[in-house]
């Protein structure tokens, strides 16, 4: 069944089969309103910069700092569990933010998550919080 919140997004027109591995690029462009392209040529020259691949995380970590996010850890205390992708995005329902999951980032628009498969049941570890615009 599907998690409430989500809908599909696939901005990558050349990945037929959503094979690519590309979710840092596929959740910037949502929340950034850009083109898969145009957030992969702002990634290249930092991941040159730190010697690592676009998508890993020093690089989408400087991208987001560059561009004015704020992080938010989210702890999980004894006796509790850790909120989902869907809980997160159904309780924000304004804002721009990038969910983060084990090995996974995922958009969150105005109380919708987006991806190109239903993770609204992975367990959110933090989110960066989109400067207004």
């Amino acid at each position: 069944m599907k998690s409430r919140g989500f809908t599909y997004y696939q901005p990558n027109r050349k990945d037929l089969k959503d094979n690519y591995g590309d979710c840092v690029i596929r959740a910037f462009t949502k929340v950034e309103d850009k083109t898969w392209v145009e957030v992969y040529d702002e990634l290249v020259p930092i991941a040159r910069e730190f010697q690592c691949m676009p998508n890993s995380k020093p690089s989408y970590q400087e991208f987001l700092k560059r561009n004015g996010y704020t992080y938010v850890g989210v702890s999980n205390k004894k006796g509790t569990t850790r909120p989902t992708v869907s809980s997160f995005a159904l309780s924000h329902k304004q804002g721009r933010y990038v969910a983060v999951v084990a090995n996974h980032l995922v958009a969150v628009v105005d109380g919708r998550f987006y991806d190109t498969w239903d993770s609204g049941k992975k367990c959110l570890y933090g989110y960066w919080i989109a400067p207004d615009k």
